[in-house]
């Protein structure tokens, strides 16, 4: 099991910080930072989205999903975006050892 946190500061926007738990499967995620969304409770979905994320991961699956999360709660995402969180679990999977 691999436990990483990648922080990155969105070019425009805040600080975006991702701490994930994985072997096959995403096991645990939180994302933080000092960006805006409203409704807050739309972040326990979003969270829900990249934790249930398959592996290997589809980008854009997983993209479409943040997407619909944002959608459904009529959610504004200010200074980060479902794009920049696909690419930064993109990076911390990129941890993985190699076997």
């Amino acid at each position: 099991m691999v436990t990483t946190s990648i922080t990155r500061k969105i070019p425009g926007g805040k600080l975006v910080r991702l701490d994930i738990t994985f072997s096959d499967q995403i096991e645990s995620a939180k994302i933080t930072g000092d960006f805006f969304l409203h409704p807050e409770d739309t972040l326990d979905d979003l969270t829900a989205a990249v934790r249930n994320a398959t592996l290997p991961l589809d980008p854009d699956g997983l993209l479409s999903q943040l997407d619909r999360v944002l959608s459904n709660h009529d959610a504004q995402f200010i200074g980060a975006s479902s794009k920049d969180l696909v690419s930064i679990l993109q990076e911390a999977l990129a941890c993985r050892p190699s076997e």
